[in-house]
């Protein structure tokens, strides 16, 4: 990712550096003026129209470098402010390109940390790093060659006999703080998971009387997370002031022996006092190698952590030349057999069964025996590896996954609401919003009267994740919006549980009348509503162990016959 971005706008940092060495130079010459003044100062009668003169040479020098140092922040520092946006933009299509697999066993703390802090430490690798690596060699090599040339050699030697240690100093820490970021990232990521799940789940948490829990799992993730930022602080901590007193030992040795030779008359006051200047200026780029090195490790440890995204593979894998198809004629599922990624058991096994467009498909059974699977793999949520899914006599695994979703309305088993408006929400992923469409679907939904009692109507912000509506209302309106995509099939997955059953039987009836011509397929624990569909798989143990309309397995008495008889004793017992 870097290198491309490099490739792309390297001439920015070549400009940022020019600009950069342009600064350090001026900034070389300024001891020099003011060893030129310590010394005319000496004399009897200085003449303060020479003074006046360095004076003001010294102001044009300051003025210029500050406009040069301006143009080296804008093209360094913009240069990395665009290495985030286009990387944060890329890191969000490659999570949309990215298999439902991955979000399955990826905890979202985590990838939020990535999108954060970890980019954050990139940038700053990318332009504190470049800028401070680039001026502090420059500076050091060039800082060393004034203070020789123009003051004396034997004394810059002396002087900067301590500085090896902070390469050494530099070294030692360089590992250890690259190690103890990478944890203090991981800690970040687990502390951001659990305050997600907590802001989420706060209804659920207050209803539960959990207050007292969460606050303890909490503190103790935060005291996890405070640990390890304490021990890389600590590590930190004993790096700067280690860096710090082999640079204050050069000061020592300057003092010691650039004094005895201003005594012997070997450098003059000026020289020294210019060559005190240097000493100061050579002690940044020292103290900044260190800065460098941690700021290098952090982007070090944060890209590798974005690049486990980037470097994840879709299990979804897209056709070379894909088939295009134009509609949903019919669908065959033939010998499926399926088990999600890290797991030991296959939640489909060995499933055929076949409909056609306009048919109403049920799909029924136990807890866990792969109902949704069913469903999420015809949307090509999951790969299909073992056994086939033919659309149109075509193998799924020849058609583009965004082709067969152009044309399936997908309403999943856990009703999701954006935090914006209502009519907003049901015209989801649409350009305009055709209010007169929204309406109508509302209605088929039979959530248009809800909606219509709330003081904005469909112009109700419906709060993160729906939390202001029902959870009957947040469902229908997912219906809704589902409805308003006009697809070729409809697929309901468990979708009106929040529902009383007679609404529920309603609007299934209602949709089934409406849309004659579509394809319509139900998962649904109330098998009353699956009376008039064309064929019901019935699931145990991820096998079919019987299929047929409701009246052909009604007549066979089997578990389909077993389930329907315990939900009317169940609803007679009710009433």
């Amino acid at each position: 990712m870097i290198k491309e971005f490099l490739k792309k706008h390297w001439y920015k940092y070549v400009l940022g550096i020019t600009c950069l060495v342009v600064v350090d130079l001026l900034q070389l010459y300024v001891p020099r003026y003011v060893s030129k003044v310590v010394d005319h100062l000496r004399y009897e009668k200085p003449d303060l129209n020479y003074v006046s003169i360095i004076i003001w040479s010294v102001i044009g020098i300051a003025f210029g470098m500050a406009i040069v140092r301006f143009f080296w922040r804008y093209f360094i520092i913009g240069a990395s402010r665009k290495f985030e946006y286009l990387a944060r933009n890329i890191l969000f299509d490659k999570l949309l390109s990215l298999s439902m697999s991955y979000f399955d066993v990826n905890r979202s703390g985590d990838l939020m940390a990535k999108f954060t802090n970890d980019l954050q430490a990139v940038r700053m690798a990318l332009a504190q790093g470049v800028v401070l690596s680039v001026d502090a060699t420059f500076m050091a090599i060039m800082t060393v060659i004034f203070m020789g040339s123009f003051v004396n050699w034997r004394l810059t030697w002396i002087a900067i006999a301590p500085m090896p240690g902070v390469a050494l100093v530099a070294l030692l820490f360089g590992r250890l703080i690259h190690k103890k970021f990478m944890k203090a990232q991981q800690e970040y990521s687990a502390l951001s998971e659990i305050t997600e799940e907590t802001v989420s789940g706060v209804r659920i948490i207050k209803s539960f009387a959990a207050n007292d829990l969460m606050h303890r799992l909490f503190n103790e993730r935060s005291m996890r997370n405070y640990k390890t930022n304490m021990s890389l602080a600590k590590v930190s901590s004993l790096f700067f002031p280690l860096m710090t007193f082999f640079a204050s030992l050069s000061y020592v040795l300057a003092l010691r022996f650039g004094g005895a030779m201003v005594i012997r008359e070997q450098v003059s006051l000026g020289e020294f006092v210019a060559f005190n200047s240097y000493l100061g200026m050579l002690t940044w780029p020292m103290m900044a190698f260190g800065f460098v090195l941690n700021v290098i490790q952090r982007g070090r440890a944060s890209y590798k952590r974005i690049m486990e995204i980037m470097k994840e593979k879709p299990h979804v894998v897209e056709p070379d030349n894909p088939i295009k198809i134009e509609s949903i004629e019919k669908v065959e599922f033939r010998n499926l057999t399926y088990r999600y990624p890290g797991s030991t058991r296959d939640v489909l096994k060995n499933v055929s069964f076949s409909f056609t467009k306009g048919n109403m498909v049920g799909i029924v059974g136990t807890v866990g025996s792969g109902k949704s699977t069913i469903v999420k793999l015809l949307a090509k949520l999951y790969p299909v590896e073992r056994g086939k899914i033919f659309i149109n006599d075509v193998d799924i695994n020849d058609i583009s996954s965004q082709n067969i979703r152009n044309l399936i309305a997908f309403v999943p088993s856990e009703a999701f609401l954006f935090s914006d408006e209502i009519q907003k929400n049901i015209a989801f992923a649409q350009d305009t919003i055709d209010f007169e469409k929204v309406v109508n679907y509302a209605k088929l939904a039979a959530v248009h009267e809800d909606i219509e009692k709330f003081p904005q109507g469909y112009k109700t912000i419906v709060g993160e994740r729906g939390v202001t509506l029902s959870g009957g209302q947040k469902q229908r309106v997912t219906i809704a919006r589902a409805l308003y995509r006009e697809k070729d099939v409809l697929i309901f997955d468990d979708c009106l549980s929040a529902v009383d059953p007679e609404t529920e039987e309603r609007i299934i009836s209602t949709l089934r009348e409406k849309y004659r011509d579509k394809t319509m397929i139900i998962i649904t624990h109330r098998l009353k509503v699956l009376k008039d569909a064309d064929l019901i798989i019935v699931l145990d143990d991820g096998k079919i162990v019987e299929m047929g309309n409701h009246e052909k397995l009604m007549q066979q008495e089997g578990l389909y016959y077993k389930m329907f008889k315990k939900q009317l004793i169940e609803g007679e017992l009710r009433k």
